[in-house]
């Protein structure tokens, strides 16, 4: 009986300390950019590097080669924005898509 108790208390302790956010766990992102007539690669450079949360960052030049890459991203317009987010590992979770490129920066600026 104790033992059982011991195995109990022991699972409880785990599962509390496994749902314990962790602050040194940074959230990752992953930038897909298709530019319109306009370079706009300039705009997300400085986003990347050692020192950001953006870990991956994919540019198309051609919105018709970024609809045939991405199919499912229904991507309508260009220039268009992705921002996903990663949480360090390779699931990537849709966390803001906008054809407005400054939002777009907004929202860098605000989780950087």
């Amino acid at each position: 009986m104790k033992r059982l108790l011991s195995i109990c208390l022991t699972l409880i302790l785990f599962a509390l300390i496994g749902c314990t956010t962790n602050e040194n766990d940074k959230k990752e992102y992953s930038l897909l950019v298709v530019e319109g007539d306009k370079n706009i690669s300039e705009d997300f450079g400085k986003y990347g590097g050692n020192e950001s949360p953006v870990a991956e960052m994919e540019y198309f030049t051609s919105l018709k080669a970024a609809k045939e890459r991405y199919p499912s991203y229904e991507i309508e317009k260009s220039p268009a924005v992705f921002i996903f987010e990663t949480g360090g590992g390779d699931m990537k979770k849709l966390k803001f898509k906008t054809y407005d490129v400054e939002e777009a920066i907004g929202f860098l600026r605000e989780v950087t």
